[in-house]
């Protein structure tokens, strides 16, 4: 794509072809009639598409620069008096220079153009207004049509991910473990036994209460963690740790729902737990990004990893925010950073 054409919204060369000839033609008509057209049609011509063109260009720079200042669809008067005061700007500032170059080349027909000099300004001006409109009216029809394509695949992708985190932990090998688990603690053990069953029905309750949400607050997702971080450590035994620094002043801003956990499940996937090698697992933050990290000690695995959990992820941000997650792995660690979604009434507190 080319920069001008992300910014205009459209590749406008098809109205820069049809557009300058038609306005040519009907600028000449409305400023000196048909008469007055007929009888000077080549200077008048001329004229007219000297003019057009150079309006033309200079109000497809404003345009440009407009949408980089207001790439947004909230309607403000700031953006209102931005279009008005530079359209001004260039209409009176180019109409003195091309006052210059008509005295100088077009002097035998100075008396036409100084008998329709008002007429010539309130038509350019409506003019380049029905541009404006035209060039708007088709940015918008475009990143309309953007947006709801964006959002039938988000709501694809957020119905593959809930099938997908439900599959992950409604699985047979996540059962199993955690009934194994469960069994070796009955009988020596019953009252933990009933307090891991109580966190493993938790568990589930929490996945089944967001799964319908797009984003929830780093509060509510690190509570539903605890019950999720209890089966681990219960099951693993001193194999795994988990450390959580992440400070209160960011909890109240949003995250997609479960993807810390996700993430812990990944590293607990992939890496090595034993109680000489214990997976170390850190949660904190910065002012941009929910971090999770943890040291790599990769398992022997013999099928590649599909990666389903961090592709869902990262399609989520892209297409919510138009922002990427952060994924650095080094010879030691392993780090994901998940940027933080500005809650409006709690923006003060994370600057």
């Amino acid at each position: 794509m080319f920069k001008s054409e992300k910014y205009i919204g459209f590749d406008d060369t098809w109205l820069i072809i049809i557009g300058i000839p038609f306005f040519t033609t009907l600028v000449n008509l409305l400023i000196f009639g048909t008469e007055g057209f007929t009888k000077n049609l080549f200077p008048c011509l001329l004229m007219g598409l000297m003019h057009t063109s150079i309006y033309w260009f200079f109000f497809r720079i404003i345009i440009i620069s407009y949408h980089k200042k207001y790439p947004n669809y909230e309607f403000t008067f700031g953006r209102l008096f931005y279009v008005i005061f530079w359209i001004l700007i260039m209409f009176f500032g180019i109409h003195s220079i091309l006052a210059v170059v008509v005295s100088k080349y077009f002097h035998p027909y100075l008396d036409i153009t100084k008998e329709n000099d008002l007429d010539a300004k309130v038509v350019t001006l409506t003019i380049m207004a029905l541009a404006f409109f035209l060039y708007e009216g088709i940015y918008y029809f475009n990143r309309s049509r953007i947006i709801e394509i964006e959002r039938n695949k988000l709501e694809k992708i957020t119905a593959e991910q809930k099938l997908s985190t439900l599959k992950n932990q409604v699985n047979p090998h996540f059962l199993f473990n955690s009934l194994n688990t469960l069994m070796t603690m009955i009988p020596d053990e019953p009252d933990t036994a009933v307090e891991f069953v109580q966190e493993l029905s938790k568990s589930y309750r929490n996945i089944l209460e967001v799964r319908n949400e797009k984003l929830i607050t780093i509060r509510q997702e690190l509570k539903s963690l605890d019950s999720y971080i209890y089966l681990l450590k219960t099951r693993f035994q001193g194999k795994i740790h988990i450390y959580n620094s992440i400070e209160d002043k960011v909890k109240d801003h949003f995250i997609l729902p479960v993807s810390l956990q996700i993430l812990i499940e990944n590293s607990v996937k992939h890496n090595i737990t034993s109680t000489t090698k214990p997976l170390k697992i850190e949660l904190s933050n910065d002012e941009q990004y929910i971090i999770v990290k943890n040291n790599l000690q990769k398992k022997d695995q013999n099928y590649s990893s599909t990666k389903l959990g961090l592709a869902n992820i990262r399609s989520r941000y892209k297409l919510l925010i138009e922002q990427d997650i952060d994924v650095v792995e080094s010879e030691t660690e392993f780090i994901v950073k998940l940027p933080i979604i500005t809650n409006k009434l709690h923006e003060d507190t994370i600057s």
